[in-house]
Formats: C-alpha cells, structure tokens, sequence
C-alpha cells in the first residue's frame, strides 16, 4: 500500500510541476503579446485600430455574418486542440505543442491590449465581454490538453527507449476522453463567442459612447 502511495504522491507532483510550468507559459505568452502591441509601428497600429472599429461598430448595428464566424472560430479552436492532441502522440511534436500554447496565449494578450489601448475606459468593460468567460476557460482547456500531451509524449519516449512499458491501449482511450472533453467544450464556448459576446458588445458600445 505504502508503494502505492509513494508512486501516487509522486505522480502528482510531478504533473503539479507540469502545470506550474504550463501556467508560467501562459503568463508569459500574454505578457509579451500585451508588450508587442505597444511596439508595434505606425501602420500596424492602424491596421488593428480600423479592424477593431469595425468589428465593434458590426456588432453593435448586428452586421456580423454569423455563419462565417462560428465556422472560423471553430476550425481555429478545434483545429488547435486536433494538432495539439496530434502532437502528443507523434512524440516530435514535444516543443511545438509548447510554443502553440504560448502562441495562443500570445494573440489572447495582444487582443486585450488592442482593445484597451484603442478604447481606453470602454475598452476595459469591451476586454472583459471579450475574454471573460470564454477565452479564461478556453485557456485553461488548452492547458490542460497540453499538459496531456507532453505526459503522452514523455511516456512514448520512454517505452521506445526502453525505460518503461507502455500500455498504449489504456493510454489511448484516456486521451480520446480528454479529446472529447476538450472539443465539447471549445464547441460550447465557441457558440458562446459566437452569438453572445456581440450582445454584450453592442449593449456596452451603445449604453457608453
């Protein structure tokens, strides 16, 4: 019994690292896409702030071609998480799922600065429609997936080196469940931005001018 629990205990804590390690990432990666909007040159800076406008402006006068956006929004999320999953059990894939994550804390922070820096105080409240709670569980999934992943990777390495045995048919069926997990929920939270997070646009752009 005590075997159990060392090995138990030990789990854990090495998956806790994972997490830590993961979260680190993430604050990383929305911190330097909050600084790159700020250096970003004249044009640039341009080019987000019509985009922005916009989008804004199509929301609040209801423009937005819906069909387009759950379809985009869908493919980008879903698609991730497939490539994400992919990765884990092709084992090359080890550093690139790390830098997915990173890239999509990365466009996370440079959007909520973009929208703070154009907009200002409307800004924060237009930020928080469009981040909360969509994006915070969205991020989250993701890490979770990751984490998943680079376990699956770590395992598969060392079954092929010989380190440890592997019984890949177990370890399959758990990662199809986070999978499904992951895309039922991406689904949920893509309908979500989709048809919802305009509302909350059109209601803050109309009700502070």
């Amino acid at each position: 019994m005590k075997k159990y629990m060392d090995k138990l205990r030990k789990n854990i804590r090495i998956n806790k690292n994972l997490f830590v390690f993961l979260l680190v990432i993430i604050i990383v990666g929305v911190l330097a896409g909050s600084l790159f909007t700020v250096i970003l040159n004249q044009n640039d800076k341009e080019l987000v702030t019509e985009y922005l406008t916009s989008f804004f402006n199509n929301a609040k006068e209801g423009k937005l071609n819906y069909d387009t956006s759950i379809l985009n929004t869908l493919v980008f999320t879903v698609g991730l998480a497939f490539l994400i999953w992919l990765l884990g059990i092709s084992v090359i894939g080890f550093f690139i799922v790390i830098f997915m994550l990173f890239l999509k804390a990365f466009i996370l922070g440079f959007s909520l600065s973009s929208i703070i820096i154009n907009f200002k105080l409307k800004g924060i409240l237009l930020s928080t429609a469009y981040i909360f709670p969509h994006q915070i569980i969205n991020i989250m999934i993701f890490l979770l997936l990751t984490a998943y992943s680079l376990m699956i990777s770590y395992k598969i390495i060392m079954a092929l080196t010989g380190k440890k045995t592997l019984d890949f048919k177990n370890i399959i069926n758990r990662y199809l469940m986070i999978l499904g997990i992951t895309v039922l929920v991406l689904i949920i939270t893509s309908l979500y931005e989709v048809y919802i997070v305009p509302k909350l646009i059109s209601m803050i752009m109309t009700l502070i001018k």
